[in-house]
């Protein structure tokens, strides 16, 4: 996420699901929860992207459009009770799908770990069926939330399934301190997306 943030990918990216008091989902360019991808399938779409054309570049011609399940560290139930997490999630559940989408918890009680079997419980689950739970990987924390965004986030007025009547958008995300080496073409991206010269 940092490296996508970076490349300003969010800028202007909808809130399209929000769950009051519970999370609220976003990252997807496309806006529908169908889009999006990782760092490296951004950067290989602008590599091979001519830049004649008016089309952004097509993200979902890379081998490398998501990253894999196992790519981060994942969240055991009693951690998922928290407000105020971010976290990186599976499309629709398809292992492997872990893109540039997210939700953040606006609720302790936000129903994640009810959906996540215990370590005990997963012991004794058949395999097929454990694999077909959700997995939810830590991208971070809101450290900050003087202003009360995630009340705000909560009481968004939503259709019955969960989309903002008036869009909520990023207006920017701010990197401020990335520990992590850029990958390669990292700088070809920033230049191509107009961030870097």
């Amino acid at each position: 996420l940092l490296k996508l943030a970076a490349a300003r990918l969010y800028t202007g990216t909808l809130v399209y699901n929000v769950v009051p008091g519970k999370y609220c989902q976003l990252g997807d360019p496309k806006g529908d929860g169908t889009g999006g991808c990782s760092i490296h399938g951004l950067i290989d779409a602008y590599r091979n992207h001519d830049g004649a054309s008016s089309k952004p570049p097509d993200v979902t011609a890379s081998r490398r459009r998501f990253l894999s399940s196992s790519s981060g560290r994942e969240l055991r139930p009693s951690e998922l009770g928290r407000r105020g997490l971010v976290v990186a999630m599976e499309m629709g559940g398809v292992a492997d799908t872990v893109g540039s989408q997210f939700l953040i918890t606006l609720g302790d009680d936000n129903g994640l770990s009810d959906t996540v079997p215990d370590e005990l419980t997963a012991a004794m689950m058949d395999p097929d069926e454990l694999a077909s739970r959700p997995r939810y990987l830590s991208l971070g924390r809101v450290v900050e939330d003087g202003d009360g965004v995630l009340d705000k986030l909560s009481r968004v007025y939503c259709d019955d399934d969960g989309r903002p009547f008036a869009d909520v958008r990023v207006g920017r995300c701010l990197v401020v301190h990335d520990p992590y080496e850029d990958p390669d073409g990292m700088d070809g991206l920033l230049r191509k997306r107009g961030v870097a010269d």
